[in-house]
């Protein structure tokens, strides 16, 4: 029934997805976004209202009294030259939307061009929810929007991103810890610079970035369970300027991801340990930062099962899976810390259409097929929860 309805609203959520693709824009400088959404609410009957510089909020207050279901969606694209060869390419040069956010935000408006219609049946609120800056990777754009009422008087909320780890059409959710907490690092090695042919005369920073890494790459296994999930990689080293000039320092660049909160808290002064250990055997100094990014997402067991249950009637038991973690990282994890909800992810990965590529890449795109979907997914789970919150206590 409900995705019967998406179908007939299929070409009004495409159209807003091609438009959005259009004109990509990153985090924190979603204005045009912004406008576009807000255009596109009031043209439904629904008023949005400005949060967080440029994110959205909207409610749909239903005719009877009841819990608040919260449908969110990031908003934000990536610098990347898009190379897909369509109709809608982007037309901000050098910006795509390369990680679906375009996707996220046209089934989120397809959920609430259902539930707007259905309002006078509502037992119940739907807060619908566009926020911004998710790539931003350090304070996000969800924990300014909670600070500025977001979630606001909400009890369950619900997120998606498509995945090409999946097969188009499958859903993946996990309960408990889902995505991992993205901490980023700064380490700068102080050395003594030098003629390249007189290394004995110098302390060689770029010598002892070579031990700083080749150790931090033992901590796995070494200094916490091999089992457990972790990552930790340095993704950018810069020092010298010649091939025979021993510079005075370098720079390095790192990401630190950790799927146990015990590790987490422990881990900035683990490195620490491990960098003043090997500068002070080789007689060089360091600086070192830490910067604390997204948490750890843990979906709430409960609403995931409920969701799980309410996904499989609608695409089949064969096509709802459990999801792999994941060692990206995602501030939906803020919302989750503040009320119960989950975050799924709904695979997009079509060979014989040629959907193959990855996120965060210049040739990403999907089936648009999909987007009724992921819509019906949201319009069914939250009337489902509507309903039981309407007439039960929440078990969890």
């Amino acid at each position: 029934m409900i995705l019967e309805k998406l179908k007939e609203k299929e070409n009004k959520i495409i159209e807003l997805r091609r438009i959005l693709h259009q004109y990509p824009e990153i985090a924190h400088k979603e204005y045009e976004t912004q406008k576009i959404i807000l255009e596109y609410l009031e043209n439904i009957g629904i008023e949005g209202k400005k949060v967080a510089g440029t994110g959205v909020i909207a409610t749909i207050e239903g005719k009877n009294r009841g819990k608040t279901v919260a449908l969110r969606a990031d908003m934000d694209a990536l610098a990347i030259r898009e190379e897909n060869d369509v109709s809608y390419k982007s037309k901000n040069d050098g910006f795509m939307h390369a990680c679906g956010h375009d996707n996220h935000m046209s089934m989120i408006y397809g959920a609430a061009l259902v539930l707007n219609e259905m309002k006078d049946k509502l037992n119940g609120n739907i807060r619908i929810i566009f926020q911004p800056a998710e790539e931003e990777g350090t304070l996000g754009g969800a924990k300014p929007m909670i600070e500025q009422g977001a979630i606001e008087n909400v009890d369950y909320i619900l997120g998606m991103h498509v995945w090409p780890d999946l097969p188009e059409g499958v859903l993946g959710l996990r309960s408990g810890p889902f995505f991992a907490a993205a901490d980023n690092i700064i380490i700068e090695i102080l050395g003594k610079g030098g003629h390249g042919a007189k290394p004995d005369q110098a302390v060689d920073p770029i010598m002892v970035s070579s031990k700083v890494i080749d150790s931090l790459h033992t901590i796995s296994g070494r200094e916490i369970d091999p089992l457990e999930p972790f990552v930790i990689t340095i993704g950018s080293i810069h020092g010298g300027t010649s091939h025979n000039i021993i510079p005075d320092k370098v720079e390095m660049m790192g990401t630190v991801r950790t799927m146990d909160k015990k590790t987490r808290e422990i881990m900035e002064n683990k490195l620490n340990r491990i960098i003043s250990g090997i500068t002070s055997a080789f007689n060089a100094n360091y600086k070192f930062k830490y910067i604390y990014g997204y948490p750890i997402l843990v979906n709430d067991p409960w609403v995931t099962d409920f969701v799980r249950n309410i996904a499989s009637g609608i695409l089949g038991n064969e096509n709802v899976v459990i999801a792999k973690q994941t060692m990206g990282g995602e501030d939906f994890a803020y919302y989750l810390e503040k009320v119960p909800g989950t975050f799924m992810v709904l695979g997009t990965y079509n060979e014989k259409l040629g959907f193959t590529n990855n996120v965060h890449t210049s040739r990403f795109n999907v089936n648009e097929k999909i987007l009724a979907i992921g819509s019906t997914i949201f319009v069914e789970s939250a009337l489902a929860l509507l309903n039981y919150s309407w007439t039960k206590n929440n078990p969890s």
